[in-house]
């Protein structure tokens, strides 16, 4: 965790030694068709990437680039973007992420306030994004605006950060090991071609990165859960070791049996969206809601099962704590998915 920490004090939290290695074994192209230079898997594959990712908490741009970009642009419509931007996006060479929120940081069509409009020679963009991932380190923006009022109306469109009337700002994040931005587009001009596709391929590229997100979290509380274990073990009171306190081995047991059940659901979800499956959509929202919320719990009770220690800075503890409550917020907040879950599970 020492170069997690040095990377959290670092302006841009990545290490270009670690890209060169990621993209060296061909990690960011696990998305992208063989055809432009990747591996042509699917998210099962991109899932077992980010457990490992997510229990080390990996910083860096590798989430933004390898499950947003990259799907969003493999399943766009537009050969010329494809053949711009995939090659590059898999070998490292290029870095992309996606701009979908705005200061409600709510999920839908109906949030997004960014404006397309259209012009002769393509469209021009107005607006503001808010926490977009690992926006100062990326080339380009895949960012929601919407020509019209109607949720068919909202597009996709490649912007690069480095154009004219673009401007990024930081956000101020708890959680160290992560980095976001905010996109203000001030009349930015681009042509037909940026249209990456519509609202329908935000949908399909959520699932994959709330995959994502469900992934990471279920490993990351799998490895707090092991540090509380071990603590347990060897913390003594009493002359015995804390472990054998119920007010201690319980709530760990049921923790244990909250990250299985998540474990299931993300694999679940992975396959369902592999497979196209019918119920993808919702077998997605419940992993994310289970995955992150039994990281939360793993959090909160590996806390009090450390006492005091698991509260210094010295200790790793609150890292996974700031990262739990970021993937609570990620893309989305709770309320945005437990919608989906009523609306496509249960019918109501």
């Amino acid at each position: 965790m020492a170069r997690v920490r040095a990377l959290a004090d670092h302006a841009a939290g990545i290490s270009e030694e670690l890209w060169g290695k990621i993209a060296e074994q061909a990690w960011l192209g696990v998305l992208v068709p063989e055809e432009y230079g990747g591996l042509g898997l699917g998210v099962t594959e991109l899932g077992i990437i980010l457990e490992e990712m997510g229990r080390a908490l990996v910083p860096g741009p590798y989430f933004a680039c390898a499950a947003l970009a990259a799907p969003a642009l493999a399943w766009s419509a537009s050969l010329e973007l494809k053949r711009r931007w995939l090659e590059p996006l898999a070998t490292g060479a290029a870095r992309g992420t996606l701009a979908l929120l705005e200061a409600s940081g709510q999920l839908g069509a109906r949030h997004v306030a960014a404006r397309a409009v259209s012009r002769e020679d393509g469209y021009r963009l107005q607006g503001k994004k808010f926490f977009v991932p690992d926006l100062a380190a990326a080339d380009f923006a895949v960012t929601a605006a919407r020509t019209g009022p109607a949720e068919e109306e909202v597009r996709l469109f490649l912007v690069e950060t480095r154009a004219p009337g673009v401007s990024i700002e930081a956000n101020a994040l708890t959680d160290s090991t992560s980095r976001s931005g905010q996109l203000v587009l001030d009349g930015v001009e681009v042509g037909p071609e940026a249209v990456v596709g519509g609202w329908d391929l935000v949908r399909k590229v959520l699932r994959v990165a709330n995959v994502g997100v469900s992934a990471a979290s279920v490993a990351a509380a799998e490895r707090v859960l092991e540090t509380a274990v071990s603590y347990a073990r060897t913390r003594k009171q009493f002359g015995v070791p804390i472990g054998s306190f119920q007010a201690v081995k319980h709530p760990l047991a049921n923790l244990c049996a909250e990250i299985e059940s998540a474990r299931s659901a993300y694999h679940y979800a992975a396959w369902a969206v592999d497979a196209a499956s019918a119920d993808g959509e919702s077998a997605v929202a419940v992993a994310r809601l289970a995955a992150t919320g039994a990281y939360r719990s793993a959090t909160l009770v590996s806390l009090q099962a450390h006492g005091g220690i698991g509260f210094t800075w010295e200790y790793d503890l609150h890292l996974h704590v700031k990262r739990a409550k970021r993937n609570q917020y990620f893309l989305g907040v709770d309320s945005d998915y437990e919608e989906v879950v009523a609306r496509e599970a249960l019918g109501i």
